[in-house]
């Protein structure tokens, strides 16, 4: 009987908004930060970014994460406003606590240094904020005093106690406790309030903002004892994002969306250094943590910098996707993704590293890639394909298009053949060049070309068939049609061309004897739901099937009337997208919860 083991996970970027803040937590050992995601929340290493970990229990979008000062348990908010407490110590990550927060979504979550009390942050009917025993969920005092969102809060490490809330109303929140009640309100800031965070000592909190200032209260009295500026009589020169603190407190990192991080000393008052991430959009930071040694800024692009504050410079950038993966190919221990943004991004599936693919990159959802050789074939929803060199991994070198919308396409190395499914017609490219176009009275969608490259196999959105057709040089012609009892999406042929297996709209997985016409081979494996993606290892003994029910069905082809082998929820809460095989025993998937996963399979 074959099992599987989890391998990896190659975690998502923070999903960003360009103008607001993203908050970024680490555990007290400084060994772990955590961040929400899509779907998921993420933890990661800091020594290591791609050793990770996800949690998928929540119900609406996480919104924000934070680790107990105890770090036994993370505290987690969503969109629906609910609150859940989990253990960090087992995998199973068991529930420790689950309420309702607030009436909207949840923007920032710290817990009190003894890690009894949780205090929340952000969108809500009347009230924005709420503070209450973790353990019981009884409320332990009332933050109120601002009149919209609250996107930060923070709590003093020492007592006595004091809790700090920062909010789009231009106010800082100052309360005393336990139990926690509003104290005063300070009102120096002339635009959003973003961040707020308490010096490790407690001697003070800092407090960001959109209107480019840098501001250090009192951690007792919540007095305003100083503000960071630079020649210009600002902090930066855009608004400023986030902060964040040394553990000795005596300096502290700020992001902004100036593109850059600076580095401050609090006797002084004076900016240390300033760290340029680029120039583009895409290049504005909007969050930052300080943790131990560590050093790392979030892009609005999503990606994480990490920089060293001695030498004021980036020593390595975490690299990935914001968006639901869309295509894959495994090619020589590299995965190659693509995301419905179009970005296309190269993972080493060893290192858990990702690289951008760089040069005229797509600007739209990229609906199919293959590779071709050296090359990747891509085509987007513009209609536009480019065959991009993986050696360089430069798109834009050999583009071209295809006449209308596109679904599916195939390549065949050894003759340079490409073929496209397009509304109401099949088109054939090669050496980059179209040379035959076929209009056909059925809607093309997925596609398969033979090891040998003289047939094609091409489904039907609309009919439940099989079309075969025969290559010959630069033409095709028809020879063979095969009913099927449902719609087929992705078709593969196995690597030996004995087999043809297919993904379906329906629950069935298509398996068909190529040497006997097309025959249905008899077998007992089925999905719950759709299936959008399958794949023959490359032996030709497995066949795998993933889709919209989240798991993954490999069958063994030496014995198809066995039971398959079913990754539950492989992907727990996202459709799988593609499938593919990076070994004989390795399966790889990518869906849409931004995460690319790799599963051993053993026998």
């Amino acid at each position: 009987m074959a099992t599987y083991s989890l391998k990896s996970i190659f975690a998502p970027l923070p999903v960003t908004t360009r103008g607001q803040n993203f908050h970024v937590n680490a555990d007290p050992k400084n060994e772990k930060f955590v961040y929400c995601s899509g779907p998921s929340v993420v933890v990661r290493d800091l020594a290591n970014p791609s050793v990770c970990y996800t949690y998928n229990e929540h119900g609406g979008t996480p919104t924000a994460a934070c680790f107990a000062p105890s770090g036994f348990y993370i505290c987690s908010g969503d969109s629906y406003g609910k609150v859940r407490v989990w253990d960090t110590t087992q995998e199973t990550h068991i529930i420790k606590y689950e309420g309702h927060g607030l009436g909207g979504p949840i923007k920032d979550i710290c817990w009190s240094p003894d890690s009894k009390r949780i205090i929340l942050g952000g969108t809500g009917r009347g009230t924005r904020t709420h503070c209450f025993l973790w353990d019981s969920g009884s409320s332990c005092g009332s933050l109120h005093g601002h009149s919209k969102d609250v996107n930060a809060v923070a709590h003093s490490p020492i007592r006595p106690f004091r809790a700090v809330t920062v909010s789009e109303d231009y106010q800082i929140g100052f309360h005393t406790g336990v139990p926690y009640k509003f104290d005063k309100a300070i009102v120096v800031h002339k635009n959003f309030v973003n961040s707020v965070r308490y010096n490790p000592t407690g001697a003070n909190f800092c407090s960001v903002s959109s209107d480019k200032r840098v501001v250090l209260f009192d951690g007792k009295t919540g007095d305003q004892i100083g503000e960071m500026k630079d020649a210009n009589d600002v902090a930066h020169s855009g608004g400023v994002m986030a902060v964040s603190y040394n553990a000795a407190g005596t300096q502290i990192i700020t992001a902004s969306a100036d593109k850059t991080v600076k580095l401050w000393d609090l006797e002084t008052q004076k900016c240390v250094s300033t760290l340029e991430v680029g120039k583009d959009v895409a290049d504005q930071q909007l969050g930052c943590l300080w943790a131990g040694d560590y050093t790392l800024s979030v892009s609005f692009s999503g990606d994480f910098n990490f920089f060293d504050v001695k030498s004021n410079s980036i020593t390595k950038v975490v690299r990935g996707h914001q968006k639901s993966i869309e295509t894959m190919e495994v090619k020589s221990g590299k995965i190659y993704t693509t995301s419905f943004d179009g970005r296309s991004a190269v993972i080493d599936a060893e290192l858990g590293e990702a690289s951008y693919f760089t040069g005229a990159v797509h600007k739209s959802k990229v609906l199919d890639t293959k590779i071709s050789g050296d090359s990747l074939v891509s085509v987007d929803i513009s209609n536009n394909i480019l065959r991009t060199p993986l050696s360089s991994c430069v798109m834009g070198e050999g583009s071209s298009s295809v006449p209308s919308n596109t679904f599916y396409c195939d390549v065949h190395e050894g003759s340079n053949t490409e073929i496209y499914t397009c509304q109401d017609a099949i088109v054939m490219f090669k050496d980059g060049q179209q040379v035959f176009s076929m209009e056909v009275s059925f809607n093309p969608f997925g596609c398969a070309i033979s090891p040998c490259g003289t047939v094609l196999v091409v489904g039907s959105k609309d009919k439940h068939k099989l079309f075969i057709f025969e290559i010959d040089n630069n033409t095709f012609v028809q020879r063979q049609d095969v009913d099927l009892s449902v719609a087929a999406t992705e078709i593969r042929f196995s690597p030996d061309g004995k087999l043809l297996g297919a993904a379906t709209t329906g629950r069935a997985i298509l398996l068909l004897d190529v040497e006997k016409s097309y025959r249905p081979v008899q077998h007992c494996w089925s999905c719950q739901s759709k299936s959008n993606s399958c794949a023959f290892s490359p032996d030709s003994r497995f066949f795998a099937v993933g889709g919209i029910d989240t798991n993954i069905v490999i069958g063994d082809l030496t014995n198809p009337m066995s039971a398959a082998l079913k990754i539950v929820r492989a992907h727990p809460l996202g459709t799988i997208n593609r499938v593919r095989w990076l070994d004989e025993t390795t399966v790889v998937s990518s869906g849409s919860d931004m995460q690319v996963r790799q599963h051993v399979v053993s026998v």
